[in-house]
């Protein structure tokens, strides 16, 4: 099988294929100099960032297609795949797959970057970040490459930095909801009104009449909503409140590792919940939901079973 990557997951994903006894289709520049083998020939399959560059576009034959995504989740086993396979236009046979790596997947492609160059720490997570945080690694990865700096201390230096980085208090940001069926909800803005050691509170206005999802308590007017939001946390913590201040309800919300930027945080939905209105017992909500995405090959098992046991736990200390 020739494979063809192109974005700022190539370098990993071109190693995972040839480590798997694969060709590398059409590379650039850089990628000749990387790995100085490669193939002229038509890809078979051709793998391009998503717009977000929190995942993947896999397009080629239905057959290609799933031995790539085979060797993805043996590679990188943390990756979910979002969405359906969906059919191109004007073709039997040719099928696009969108495969989302959340925090945990960005860590595994940098252990499978590094086999090849120097990776600083979260290195995807940077370059998924946006333009600031991608042209900070890659200074930092070239001054390691031509010796001018030790690994050791740029290294040490990235995961300081990485932990303390957290939306400044005051800002504006949106929480970037991310589903099992590929569809991305903003919610937002959310106006950030405490910050501290990783975790930051914010603040949204509630919009709309209806009643609260899985609460099934009425919106009213002057409604609002504080969110906590911790970094790696695999859930998010909403408590929605009256105009005058009483609380109606809570949301635990069941994620993968929230990853935090300076103006955005965002998460893939794992679909189940736990849910408190104000003076009753906490319930469970969905929890069908991942063991449905793991049966069908979306969800890892692995992260299936922790979302499981963050449920559990909540509801433990709710109780």
């Amino acid at each position: 099988m020739k494979v063809m990557v192109r974005g700022i997951y190539s370098t990993a994903l071109l190693r995972l294929i040839l480590k798997n006894g694969h060709e590398i289709s059409l590379p650039t520049v850089s990628q000749k100099e990387r790995f100085g083998v490669w193939s002229t020939e038509s890809p078979d399959v051709i793998v391009s960032d998503t717009q977000d560059k929190h995942a993947i576009k896999i397009l080629g034959r239905r057959e290609h297609v799933e031995d790539f995504v085979k060797i993805l989740k043996k590679g990188v086993p943390s990756t979910i795949l979002v969405g359906k396979a969906r059919q191109l236009e004007n073709s039997q046979d040719s099928i696009q797959i969108i495969a989302a790596f959340p925090l945990e997947a960005k860590l595994e492609l940098d252990v499978l970057r590094s086999e090849v160059t120097y990776t600083v720490p979260w290195h995807h997570f940077c370059r998924a970040g946006g333009e600031s945080l991608s042209l900070v690694v890659s200074f930092a990865e070239q001054l390691l490459e031509e010796g001018l700096l030790q690994p050791d201390k740029v290294y040490a230096m990235f995961k300081e930095y990485m932990s303390k980085l957290t939306p400044r208090l005051g800002s504006t940001i949106r929480i970037v909801h991310s589903k099992l069926n590929g569809k991305n909800i903003l919610m937002g803005p959310a106006k950030v009104i405490w910050r501290r050691e990783g975790v930051v509170k914010v603040r949204r206005s509630i919009l709309g009449g209806g009643v609260y999802d899985g609460l099934n308590v009425p919106k009213s007017p002057g409604d609002y909503a504080i969110t906590e939001l911790k970094k790696e946390r695999m859930y998010t913590l909403t408590r929605y409140y009256s105009i005058n201040g009483s609380l109606k309800g809570e949301y635990y919300n069941i994620c993968t590792s929230v990853e935090m930027y300076d103006t955005y945080v965002r998460y893939v939905d794992l679909g189940v919940d736990v849910v408190r209105p104000f003076g009753k017992e906490p319930s469970i909500i969905d929890q069908d939901e991942p063991r449905e995405a793991c049966a069908t090959g979306q969800l890892p098992e692995h992260i299936m079973k922790k979302a499981l046991d963050v449920v559990k736990e909540i509801v433990k200390q709710l109780v």
